[in-house]
């Protein structure tokens, strides 16, 4: 079973993304804290796989804390999800091996992408630090990518993404325009060169 800490001080938007993470992944357990102080009191006692914090929080800042919680328990991937994302946020989020750095615009589908392609091992980093590149295919293109980069085929990606076949291979075809490549084993040589995955 995974697990997800959501530290944010907004009670209503915190328990909304509680609901719709733990609605829209199968097994997945959603722990929530207002501030760094309760986020860092809940993870001494608690195994979660992923940390994702909100950049203003009463007690500190986003980037702070995610920091802390790599430096107390560094097998815990970490992510930011901000309103107000800059490159500077995304620079730093990077600079701490954070899997997520994602916009508070996002729509819930989108969110929950997000976090399935963290979980498959992948990254992603919203358009204002990590450059047009990261940002030329879609959340679904690229969580196919990750899904073929484990050595998955079109019909058990196709079952795994809840779509038909043919909608994997016309994925595809815009894949290898977008990446301007030939083939499955060179679009996903390229997105992981350039860590589109």
């Amino acid at each position: 079973m995974r697990s997800v800490l959501f530290v944010d001080d907004h009670p209503i938007y915190r328990d909304a993304v509680r609901r719709t993470l733990e609605l829209e992944i199968e097994g997945l357990r959603v722990a929530t804290a207002e501030n760094c102080g309760a986020a860092l009191a809940l993870l001494a006692d608690r195994e979660v796989d992923l940390c994702l914090a909100d950049y203003r929080l009463p007690d500190g800042d986003g980037l702070s804390l995610l920091k802390q919680v790599r430096a107390r328990h560094p097998l815990i991937a970490v992510g930011l999800l901000c309103a107000d994302l800059s490159p500077a946020l995304a620079d730093g989020a990077a600079a701490l091996g954070a899997v997520l750095c994602l916009s508070k615009d996002k729509t819930s589908a989108d969110l929950v992408a997000a976090i399935s392609i963290a979980f498959a091992g992948g990254r992603v980093y919203d358009a204002a630090g990590a450059g047009a590149d990261s940002n030329a295919l879609s959340l679904r293109r690229r969580e196919i990518l990750i899904h073929a980069s484990q050595g998955l085929l079109d019909k058990q990606i196709s079952e795994l993404m809840g779509v038909s076949e043919s909608t994997i291979r016309a994925h595809w075809a815009r894949i290898f325009e977008q990446l301007q490549v030939g083939n499955r084993t060179e679009a996903v040589t390229r997105a992981l060169r350039q860590r589109l995955i």
